[in-house]
């Protein structure tokens, strides 16, 4: 049984008052309400917020009408890198951290998104890092953030508790990770994108039960390197060993190709997908390998040449949101 999370101690806990939340239910049921005489194709975002740490954190959350007569699947998306001077700028609307595709497949299936937001753009994936501790010196709890998020979520009646689920694009990916090896990890499914995974998490990662797990990743990326790398941190992984970790974590003893049509045969690249099988989960382990591209996750929106430069080769042939949905809608928690 899912324990609250109000009883993770301190470190994790997210307190609201009982007026507050009868407040924030009062208010939803008027949103809600006018959402649901506007016509379904509109994509509808607002940012929300709590104290956590003695500080505001934001968040956005779109398709809040998908819950109008009862809880709904949520997805947790985690945004990359962001510079901190832009995010300061934009805290009002938070469009900083909107992935658009991932907003439209959620009105479109009827789950609710939520999109977190790194402090001042920057996840505190490990001790050191640039721009994740707050003005006294204390280190950003990112960990207790999200999982405050979620239970938010509960408390307000908006999130079906076994189907919360996580994805993330970048060091937003690498964030996923973190969230998944803790014992308390709220999420049913998660999907990894242009991500990696530091080799430090691997001795700290004991999650309660493992979580069927997708990873898109591009075999060229130039940011977060395929096949690993050094970094002063330390090394990540490259991105087949990241599956052997998860392919251990659910028993898998077998595995199975199958080359995705070329949809876009000008884009240099193909999908390769990867399944294993035999896993204590069905399905519970796949990946998307993109053979020929770079730090971007596939679509099919046109991506402008000077993108492609910096960022390395853009396949068109899959819609990642969609993948996304695809694959975690498949997956309940037991609780």
């Amino acid at each position: 049984m899912l324990r609250s999370f109000a009883a993770l101690g301190k470190k994790y806990v997210y307190k609201m008052a009982i007026d507050e939340v009868k407040m924030e239910i009062l208010k939803r049921v008027y949103i809600l309400f006018a959402l649901s005489l506007l016509p379904v194709s509109v994509s509808f975002g607002q940012v929300e917020s709590f104290i956590f740490q003695g500080v505001d954190r934001q968040y956005r959350i779109h398709n809040e009408q998908a819950a109008s007569e009862g809880t709904a699947p949520v997805v947790v998306h985690l945004h990359g890198l962001r510079n901190r001077e832009r995010m300061e700028k934009g805290r009002e609307t938070l469009d900083l951290i909107g992935w658009k595709p991932l907003e439209e497949t959620a009105v479109k299936n009827g789950f609710v998104l939520v999109q977190p937001a790194a402090y001042w753009g920057q996840w505190n994936l490990f001790t050191g890092l640039d721009n994740t501790r707050l003005d006294n010196g204390e280190e950003f709890d990112d960990i207790g953030y999200v999982f405050g998020v979620v239970d938010k979520l509960i408390r307000e009646g908006l999130a079906d508790r076994k189907r919360i689920y996580v994805s993330g694009i970048s060091d937003g990916a690498t964030m996923l990770v973190r969230l998944l090896c803790h014992p308390d990890s709220p999420f049913a499914a998660a999907v990894h994108l242009v991500g990696s995974m530091p080799e430090s998490y691997q001795q700290d990662c004991n999650p309660a039960r493992p979580t069927p797990f997708m990873a898109i990743a591009g075999t060229t990326d130039r940011i977060l390197f395929y096949d690993g790398r050094i970094y002063p941190y330390g090394r990540s992984l490259s991105i087949p060993e990241l599956m052997e970790f998860w392919r251990l974590k659910h028993g898998c003893t077998g595995q199975a190709y199958e080359l995705l049509p070329d949809r876009d045969p000008d884009d240099s690249s193909r999908v390769v997908s990867i399944t294993w099988n035999g896993c204590t989960i069905d399905g519970a382990v796949k990946q998307l390998r993109v053979e020929g591209g770079g730090h971007a996750v596939p679509g099919f929106n046109p991506v402008p040449d000077s993108r492609r430069e910096r960022w390395g080769g853009h396949n068109r042939d899959i819609e990642s949101a969609v993948e996304v949905w695809k694959f975690v809608n498949k997956f309940t928690m037991s609780l």
